[in-house]
């Protein structure tokens, strides 16, 4: 693709783009009530660090050395269809315009999230009146518990918050590709709200992470098992690095859990809500987490289909045979 933009354009776009996408978090009247007030905080930071270190960067850099920006290729995007009335766009600035909208999806969701957790943390740790007093069952379930789970999915918005803000060659995330199908990314936004709210009024949602029990040693079990899958889902991602973000191919990973089955994370994630519906097993039950686990699978294949596009992911999958069960499947 010949698109020759000047370096300063390249920034100007980019800044365009930034503040409209912080405009449309300010006065949408669905993420005026969604984002947390820490959230659209750190959003507004983020536009500004980018405004001022953005400058001297494109400032000083030589044009040669510049490639040419996500908000340049966008508002090609945008001028073409326009012009044309059609989305006969090239191939550069759609997987842009894609990345693009899975960036302004999902980061405020993932900081959302991270907020929630850690001030989730803040106050228990607050609550805590003696630290001698930790080493029971109950204090197992009723405290080390809560902090384990929010600490555990701190770290996870974290790194997925670092991913989608973050993009460079240096870091080696480049956007390789984006999920083209339909499918792939109803599955995907199924899974986060306000889709998942919607989906859970049609099929219900019967697992708890804090389900309660009369027999605090089952509760203890459960909700240790829970902890040790929920470790190994964020273990996944940390292996994924830099590379953490939905519907995307940033290079393919076979480091930690996916050097022994390729969705780690999806099938911790289920087997932990799985464990939690078990006291209360029925049919409303199973048959509400037998479909969110279809979904899940079905993310599972739309991703595959996406990634084997490359063949570094077909050299992968014939090293790691298996998708959820080493052995089994």
């Amino acid at each position: 693709m010949n698109l020759k933009i000047s370096k300063y354009k390249n920034y100007l776009l980019n800044l365009i783009l930034i503040w409209i996408t912080y405009l449309l978090y300010k006065t949408n009247s669905y993420y005026m009530n969604f984002i947390r007030q820490e959230t659209i905080a750190t959003l507004f930071y983020l536009g500004l660090a980018y405004t001022i270190i953005g400058f001297f960067y494109y400032l000083f850099t030589k044009s040669s050395k510049i490639k040419i920006s996500k908000g340049s290729l966008i508002f090609n995007a945008i001028k073409k269809i326009f012009k044309t009335k059609s989305f006969k766009i090239e191939k550069q600035e759609k997987t842009a315009l894609l990345f693009v909208i899975v960036k302004i999806f999902f980061l405020p969701i993932m900081l959302n999230f991270f907020f929630a957790n850690y001030n989730s943390i803040k106050n228990q740790l607050l609550n805590i009146d003696s630290f001698s007093a930790l080493f029971t069952i109950n204090s197992f379930n009723f405290i080390i518990f809560p902090l384990l789970l929010a600490a555990l999915f701190l770290i996870d918005t974290l790194w997925f918050s670092f991913g989608y803000i973050f993009e460079s060659k240096f870091l080696g995330n480049s956007i390789k590709s984006v999920e083209p199908t339909f499918l792939g990314w109803f599955v995907a936004l199924a899974c986060y709200p306000p889709f998942n709210s919607i989906l859970t009024k049609q099929i219900g949602w019967f697992a708890n992470d804090y389900l309660m029990l009369p027999n605090n040693t089952l509760m203890f079990i459960i909700r240790l098992l829970a902890i040790l899958l929920l470790t190994i889902y964020v273990g996944a991602t940390l292996a994924l690095g830099t590379k953490c973000s939905n519907l995307t191919n940033r290079g393919i990973v076979s480091r930690g859990p996916y050097s022994i089955v390729r969705h780690p994370a999806y099938i911790s994630k289920n087997l932990a809500w799985w464990i939690t519906i078990i006291p209360i097993l029925s049919i409303p039950a199973f048959l509400s987490m037998a479909t969110w686990s279809f979904i899940y699978h079905l993310r599972a294949l739309t991703e595959e289909r996406h990634l084997k596009q490359d063949p570094d992911y077909i050299e992968y999958c014939k090293k790691v045979k298996y998708k959820y069960i080493p052995g089994i499947y």
